[in-house]
């Protein structure tokens, strides 16, 4: 941020003061006096609720009815009509759920730039998440968003897709019991990660290492150690026997490869049993 917008933040963060508002924001307990052109700015939501003859236009008061366990995302964006942020460490919420949150209000009330930050947010800290958290986070989302909605879709994606991109993870994930309870009761989300999960192995599992003296055989990721693996002098060479004359690394439609058992360094297959590696 340069030092002009710095400073442009920091003259119009000083307006939650209160100074000159023209509108009292509700929900729940909290109220916030703030101003309608800045609401009306971010949201298009409060700019028809202001400008069109609604109630809200003549009393200049708006009560929010959305759930309580949003508290501190709708605080989070009216920190944003002044702030162009809003800080995750301030909030009991923790931070992904937080993320996704906001991103349901800032859909909710049609602030897409909101909506873009939360969103971006979001599927920088679900990547990380334990599992028991993650179930929780998959649990909320699941509860209050739809798949119909583009928006709600798409944070239903990244949930999705931060348990199938973690191969190991997602493997731990389904022995562990409150996962598994969670995909019992909800077909959404096990559909999800079904879908997700094959559109990852597809996406990495067009390439097929062969080596020609000792038959090691590698169907997975392009990207793996144990497909890619390179000696000094740039050619391929066998990560099992270290040969490089005789490899051939390419790209097939399809190739089975029995026995083959799972790569513990990609989410492919490869022909090393567990107990030799």
């Amino acid at each position: 941020m340069t030092m002009a917008l710095e400073s442009f933040v920091r003259d119009l963060s000083s307006l939650r003061t209160g100074i000159l508002s023209d509108l009292v924001l509700h929900f729940g307990e909290k109220s916030w006096n703030i101003h309608r052109a800045i609401a009306c700015c971010h949201s298009k939501w409060f700019q028809k609720a202001l400008t069109v003859g609604l109630e809200e236009s003549e009393s200049r008061v708006i009560t929010l009815q959305d759930s309580i366990i949003y508290a501190d995302a709708i605080d989070s964006m009216v920190s944003y009509f002044y702030r162009a942020g809003y800080d995750a460490s301030t909030c009991e919420t923790s931070e992904p759920l937080l993320h996704a949150q906001v991103a349901i209000i800032a859909d909710k009330y049609d602030c897409a730039s909101l909506y873009g930050l939360a969103e971006n947010s979001f599927a920088a800290t679900i990547k990380a998440v334990e599992i028991d958290d993650w179930a929780v986070i998959a649990t909320f989302i699941h509860d209050h968003t739809i798949s119909e909605a583009p928006a709600h879709a798409k944070v239903r994606t990244l949930v999705a897709t931060a348990m199938t991109d973690r191969p190991s993870v997602f493997r731990s994930a389904l022995r562990n019991k409150n996962v598994l309870d969670l995909l019992q009761s909800n077909a959404d989300l096990a559909t999800d990660l079904l879908l997700n999960g094959q559109a990852g192995r597809q996406a990495c599992d067009e390439d097929i290492f062969m080596c020609g003296f000792c038959n090691y055989g590698h169907f997975g990721s392009r990207k793996c150690l144990n497909a890619t693996p390179n000696t000094t002098l740039g050619a391929t060479q066998c990560p099992q026997c270290q040969s490089v004359n005789g490899t051939k690394k390419g790209r097939y439609e399809k190739m089975n490869i029995c026995p083959a058992y799972p790569c513990p360094l990609c989410n492919g297959h490869h022909t090393v049993p567990p107990q030799e590696l």
